[in-house]
């Protein structure tokens, strides 16, 4: 291949390099019990737990999928309510309100859409990783439009463990929570800008070419 065909072949794998993170959207949520409101008509308000999470979700709105990362810990371990996590959802609704799920991140129960089954939750602490499909949806068709417009939030739910006394009841309504938001420009992985960087040969000839990320 000569050089000035390799520049070519180059730019042009640099350009739909480029175009495929155009579909792309980034965004994330930072859970805690503080942010914790409880069930739908029926809110308990904030939740006094040691644990956290966080959420990145990359939404690819041309192939109508989103793949996360729901990562979290000490949930369920704070006396005196103690549990296992049971499920994970991200709901409809915005920063002060409680509203229906939109999608499963995990669950123990056995209660997840059968056409795409979520994963399984870690017991307290962990990681999960899946993919959403429009057949994980299962409350509104228009998932994208909740989460570009921060009218959607992940909520990590907890149950008692076996045996446990009726007091000891956890936080089947929601132990914590974060509203997901996209992510800040600047602090996102998905790459902003390809440049093509040719360096001259003495004869004044390109040399060579590389494509690199600012």
């Amino acid at each position: 291949m000569h050089r000035c065909d390799f520049i070519a072949v180059a730019i042009a794998a640099a350009v739909g390099f480029s175009a495929s993170y155009a579909c792309a959207q980034e965004f994330s949520a930072r859970l805690n019990g503080f942010n914790e409101l409880g069930a739908q008509n029926n809110e308990t308000g904030a939740v006094l737990s040691d644990g956290m999470g966080t959420l990145q979700l990359t939404l690819d709105t041309k192939s109508k999928t989103a793949t996360y990362t729901l990562t979290y810990s000490n949930v369920g371990t704070t006396p005196p309510q103690l549990g296992t996590v049971s499920q994970a959802h991200i709901h409809f609704g915005k920063k002060r309100n409680t509203g229906g799920i939109l999608v499963f991140l995990c669950t123990n129960l056995g209660n997840g859409p059968t056409a795409a089954p979520p994963p399984s939750c870690p017991a307290n602490s962990g990681t999960v990783k899946g993919t959403i499909t429009p057949a994980s949806v299962i409350a509104i068709s228009k998932f994208e439009d909740a989460l570009t417009s921060n009218t959607a939030y992940a909520n990590i739910h907890t149950v008692p463990p076996a045996g446990a006394p009726s007091t000891d009841t956890a936080f089947p309504a929601g132990e914590i929570r974060g509203q997901v938001h996209l992510a800040k420009e600047g602090k996102s992985s998905t790459i902003t800008t390809i440049n093509l960087a040719v360096r001259q040969d003495r004869g004044g000839g390109p040399r060579s070419c590389s494509v690199f990320r600012d």
